[in-house]
């Protein structure tokens, strides 16, 4: 058949060629220095990301003491400028304490009042709760309720205590009485 007139060819047998013992030393030689050579410059980029970290470290820890300080001396001066505000209150105060009782007394003693009033007002204080407002729990304690009939439903009826606030923090909401 067919099988015949193929003519059967011997395989040719490829020997690997044998490298010296020589030519694989270098080789392995030449590969690990290039490997030690990539270890070095890993170490260099390790060494120098570890002391760009640290010296983050100790840029934030100055910055938080910083600001530590800055909010302590902020907080000295917010202190100082509101007792020097308040002084001549206390001044006049002082003065209306020593005055003989009578008219004259409690009309010091108002003056006294409005002018501390002023001062804290120029600080940024404000009164909340007046009569006849509508309630808002946020800025009002309802601590009674009375059926009004004149009154319309939630509306601030009686102010027990004044609330204050500075902007929109309530240092404390007014006590009030509220109609059902």
């Amino acid at each position: 058949m067919d099988n015949e007139n193929k003519a059967v060819q011997p395989e040719e047998a490829v020997e690997p060629v044998a490298e010296p013992a020589e030519e694989k030393k270098t080789k392995k030689t030449s590969k690990a220095a290039e490997l030690e050579k990539k270890l070095a410059a890993k170490d260099e980029e390790l060494a120098a990301l570890t002391d760009q970290y640290q010296r983050m470290l100790a840029e934030y820890a100055n910055y938080k003491r910083r600001t530590e300080q800055e909010k302590q001396q902020i907080g000295a001066y917010t202190k100082a400028d509101v007792l020097t505000a308040l002084l001549t209150s206390v001044d006049n105060m002082e003065k209306a304490i020593a005055a003989p009782a009578g008219e004259d007394y409690k009309t010091g003693v108002d003056m006294v009042l409005r002018q501390f009033m002023e001062a804290l007002h120029k600080l940024g204080l404000e009164e909340i709760g007046v009569e006849g407002e509508p309630f808002d729990p946020n800025v009002h304690n309802a601590v009674m309720r009375e059926d009004a009939e004149d009154i319309e439903q939630e509306t601030v009826t009686a102010v027990f205590q004044k609330g204050y606030k500075i902007g929109d923090r309530v240092l404390r909401p007014a006590m009030v009485k509220v109609a059902n």
